[in-house]
């Protein structure tokens, strides 16, 4: 059973991850959103939102997303979906994205990701990124070829 402080954190995080993107998208430094929410939050709170790393509460996050430009909802819905989608190898999404042309590897992909068995062998695996992703999966076919298992 995953840790649920881990799953609480990432959460946290993506909701952060939107909260910086959409205030960056707007040309707001953190200290200017400090003054556009009353001062209720310093700019160091603020990074701690942004990088996940604090917890923040539903009332706070509404204030930040009037000032930004999202709806609190949303902002909260697409990271629950973000959660969803994590799987043993990281974001399942960007690594497909990533993957996309390079069908031989993205074929091995497919294969190893829906294997449950293989749970276990790529438990820490879930921070990798699409390039490390990569990585692993020209390892494989590398030993299959070596085998002569993939022609």
């Amino acid at each position: 059973m995953p840790d649920k402080n881990i799953i609480d954190m990432e959460l946290y995080a993506s909701i952060g991850k939107q909260l910086k993107a959409a205030r960056k998208s707007k040309g707001i430094s953190l200290d200017t959103l400090s003054d556009l929410i009353g001062g209720i939050k310093t700019k160091s709170t603020l990074k701690r939102y942004e990088d996940g790393t604090s917890r923040i509460e539903v009332d706070t996050l509404k204030i930040i997303c009037d000032q930004i430009g999202l709806n609190y909802l949303n902002v909260i819905s697409k990271a629950r979906e973000s959660l969803n989608k994590k799987s043993q190898w990281g974001d399942d999404a960007a690594n497909r994205e990533y993957l996309a042309d390079k069908p031989e590897l993205l074929d091995i992909y497919n294969q190893i990701v829906n294997r449950d068995d293989m749970v276990i062998l790529f438990n820490k695996t879930k921070d990798l990124d699409p390039k490390d992703v990569e990585s692993v999966l020209m390892f494989v076919q590398t030993i299959r070829k070596q085998r002569g298992l993939d022609d």
